[in-house]
């Protein structure tokens, strides 16, 4: 009768085998064998780390101090040259007295020197960069200092016209109510254009008109003394005395010096 595997008969037999463990002979020494290597790889590895380790600190602790220890195989064949501790290099000593400070943990395969040449080629263009910066903020400044003062200009030019052609328009009311005769042609707004009749050919005449800024005193001296219509009122005053009593004065500025003190008043 074959044995029921599923019984507890195998498992009572196998209590005190540990998993794993080799009982025979020659396991046994496989074991061991791989237990010593093992152990002999790991040693090896941290006598290695430990030689770069104190083979770093060595070289830190020497580059650290920059001076050629008497022990140094180097520093010996020197001094049987003639060199003396202390003392720059060359038949005067004219030389550098000390070794060249190096880097030996420095990324790249660049030369001595080369990192130095590079950080002084990184100053001048910063050096550049800030002062192209700094040159763009003043030609902006300057820009933009300049198109506000056009702006300002063409806003005043704007105004002086719009002036002009509002007392051009009051000169020509006030002259044809009053039935006189305009002494200048600018004095009333420029005729507008004619379109000329097919067949027909009509004479040529120029308007001349100088320029707003040039105008706009001679209308204002016009209409203040002739019609006493004062420009910056608005007002037609009914005589000189009406006029010189209630105006603040010909000039613009007078009258915005009386706003600005009735706006303090308020």
């Amino acid at each position: 009768m074959a044995d029921d595997y599923m019984s507890d008969t195998f498992l009572v037999e196998a209590q005190g085998v540990k998993p794993g463990l080799s009982r025979s002979v020659t396991g046994k020494r496989k074991l061991e064998v791989y237990k010593r290597q093992s152990e002999a790889v790991k040693s090896h590895r941290q006598a290695g780390k430990d030689r770069k380790l104190n083979a770093t600190e060595t070289l830190k602790k020497g580059l650290e101090t920059n001076v050629i220890s008497e022990e140094n195989p180097g520093f010996k064949m020197m001094k049987m040259m003639g060199y003396k501790a202390g003392c720059g290099l060359g038949k005067g000593g004219e030389g550098i007295p000390e070794p060249i400070k190096i880097d030996p943990f420095k990324d790249g395969k660049s030369g001595l020197g080369q990192e130095t040449k590079l950080k002084e080629e990184c100053r001048k263009r910063l050096k550049f960069e800030t002062a192209r910066r700094e040159a763009f903020k003043r030609n902006e400044a300057q820009m933009l200092a300049q198109f506000r003062r056009s702006k300002m200009t063409e806003a005043g030019d704007k105004f002086i016209a719009r002036t002009v052609r509002r007392c051009q328009s009051m000169c020509q009311q006030m002259d044809e109510r009053c039935g006189y005769t305009p002494t200048e042609p600018w004095f009333w707004p420029p005729p507008p254009p004619q379109q000329a009749v097919e067949g027909e050919e009509e004479d040529e005449i120029e308007y001349w008109q100088p320029e707003d800024a040039s105008l706009l005193p001679s209308l204002n001296h016009y209409l203040r003394y002739t019609h006493y219509y004062c420009v910056w009122c608005g007002v037609k005053y009914t005589d000189p005395d009406d006029l010189n009593g209630h105006c603040p004065g010909p000039e613009q500025s007078q009258h915005d010096e009386q706003q600005d003190d009735t706006d303090f008043a308020d």
